[in-house]
């Protein structure tokens, strides 16, 4: 758990995007304040005229109030309207800058959080941070604003009352505040299993053949049941906890309301109390007493609060990729590993790499093979930079220069990962991911290349919608749009990762002769990173008998 000092300073960083709005939240309600306090003078004024203790126009003091009633309808709408659209631009914000930073931060390929996990800190917690700054610290400062300004209108009016307040409202507050460390303690559990249960239901949604056929609906859902069980029961506690709290403040909000008003009453049997002025007493008692169980009521947001600052700043704390200047090849590029050693932070010192050298020598189709946890996918990610080697280097070249391997090398390759890669959209869509000012005519020769002529065949052709992860195509088919999306990208290093895997033999057979040709026969006219260096983690035995080279793992 973060100390509090460091929550504190995470949320003055965050509240940049949000501060005009916060301070134009509590301009306004100081102006309803001042208005709201003037409606008070003014309805007592209109009582003593009526009761003839005032001489005063009545007409005068009716438009006055009607005027008044107008400020404080603009300051209503103009304060709600700042703080629903302030919310939903820091809302925007905050998100895009923390995607980024997820998105930025380092992959090590054993990542500290998942993905429903991650989806939920940047959802939930993002909008409980934006609605403590947009909404919670402006009203908690105009709500303080208010208790002192009704608290000096009414010391001015009647000094005992306002005390015999404040001593009941301070009693309430301190019973209320009991229980401050054990909800927040408990705020901290229910957004875990929150996170929990948002990931269950993600993965197996993602993953509902799979589920359906291993596991099965009964087991899913008991999880599912036994994890909102859990989750139930500490918001259980929490709520009983609150009542509590909000006990305390209904206590003080009573007794007060009630001592004003027999204070009014013994007043005016005594003579000293107009029926003006208790009228005012009613009002001001409202003006002290609301703000004091406002500012209550925010104790437990703001306790919800600090556990999504946490959650936030643990998002931030993602070490990000080091940035150097794009290195970009001139002409044909290679990839040279030299005594690389590599091992997983996890892997309990088992090296997957152990002083490995290669040179995969640009325009060579290299096929990699080997047992599973030999290595092959661990190459590729070292290729692009996303792994860094515990020692040895791994630099990408051309023929007059060369650079190591990292975030500034990796507009250099195209890739094609194991599995379904396609995103949601159309395959149109999933082509332009690649290159977006790719031409009709671009998109149809890479997909020709890739043997996914098919898709000129669908009803929709290319507007065709592509599911989640390719819903709506085969496992093949999805295979063969992502090779050609790769073949738009721009770069001189193909990456294919078991990428024909769910290819019929013929089919893989015409597509690797159109890679062979793409790679061997590009026209000296065309873009200098045609000119490919193919590196292909496959077992198949028509990969292998196409390669230039083979270098088996393990």
């Amino acid at each position: 758990m973060k100390s509090l000092g460091s929550c504190l300073r995470s949320l003055v960083r965050m509240s940049v995007p949000a501060r005009r709005w916060m301070l134009a939240c509590v301009l306004l309600g100081i102006v309803r304040i001042a208005a709201s306090l003037s409606f008070v003078w003014v309805c007592k004024e209109i009582v003593d005229v009526v009761t003839g203790v005032s001489s005063v126009a009545l007409s005068g003091r009716i438009t006055l109030m009607i005027s008044i009633m107008a400020v404080q309808l603009f300051c209503n709408v103009a304060y709600s309207y700042c703080e629903k659209y302030g919310l939903l631009c820091v809302q925007n914000t905050l998100r895009a800058d923390l995607f980024s930073q997820v998105l930025s931060s380092e992959w090590t390929g054993r990542e500290k959080f998942n993905s429903g996990d991650a989806v939920n800190r940047l959802e939930e917690d993002i909008r409980v941070v934006s609605e403590l700054l947009c909404s919670h610290i402006p009203g908690s400062i105009v709500t303080s604003c208010q208790l002192a300004a009704a608290s000096v209108y009414l010391l001015l009016m009647a000094p005992g009352l306002l005390w015999m307040l404040v001593l009941l409202m301070v009693l309430a507050i301190i019973g209320s505040r009991l229980f401050f460390f054990k909800l927040r303690s408990l705020t901290s559990d229910i957004r875990t299993l929150d996170s929990d249960v948002q990931q269950l239901i993600q993965e197996n949604l993602q993953n509902r053949v799979v589920a359906l056929t291993l596991v099965g609906a009964t087991r899913i859902m008991g999880s599912l049941g036994s994890l909102q069980e859990r989750l139930k029961g500490k918001t259980v506690r929490r709520l009983n906890y609150n009542a509590v709290a909000r006990g305390f403040m209904s206590f003080g909000f009573m007794s007060g309301y009630a001592s004003a008003f027999l204070w009014g009453v013994l007043g005016i049997r005594s003579g000293t109390v107009s029926f003006g002025m208790m009228t005012a007493f009613l009002q001001l008692v409202g003006q002290v007493q609301r703000p004091v169980a406002d500012l209550a009521r925010e104790l437990p947001a703001f306790i919800h609060a600090l556990t999504s600052i946490e959650r936030l700043m643990e998002l931030e704390s993602l070490p990000e990729e080091a940035n150097g200047p794009k290195w970009e090849a001139n002409g044909a590029v290679g990839v040279r590993f030299d005594n690389v050693s590599f091992e997983y932070p996890t892997s309990q010192g088992v090296r997957i790499l152990d002083s490995f050298s290669h040179d995969f020598c640009p325009g060579t189709l290299t096929v990699i093979a080997g047992p599973t946890g030999a290595g092959k996918s661990t190459m590729v990610r070292l290729m692009l930079g996303l792994l860094k080697p515990m020692s040895g280097t791994v630099s990408v070249y051309d023929a007059h220069s060369s650079c190591e391997a990292g975030k500034s090398t990796r507009g250099n390759f195209r890739y094609v990962p194991q599995g379904n890669s396609l995103m949601s959209g159309t395959i149109r869509d999933n082509l332009l991911l690649a290159d977006a000012s790719a031409s009709e005519e671009r998109m149809r020769s890479t997909l020709h290349t890739a043997v996914a002529d098919f898709v000129f065949s669908l009803p929709d052709g290319l507007d065709t919608i592509c599911g989640e992860s390719g819903g709506g195509l085969s496992e093949g088919q999805c295979q063969r749009i992502a090779i050609a999306r790769a073949l738009l990208h721009r770069g001189g290093v193909l990456l294919l990762d078991e990428s024909t895997s769910s290819l019929d033999p013929e089919t893989e057979t015409n597509l690797l002769a159109n890679l062979r040709s793409y790679v061997k026969n590009v026209p000296e006219s065309t873009d200098k990173s045609d000119a490919l260096t193919v590196v292909f983690i496959s077992h198949r035995e028509a990969v292998m008998a196409s390669a230039d080279e083979l270098l088996r793992l393990g």
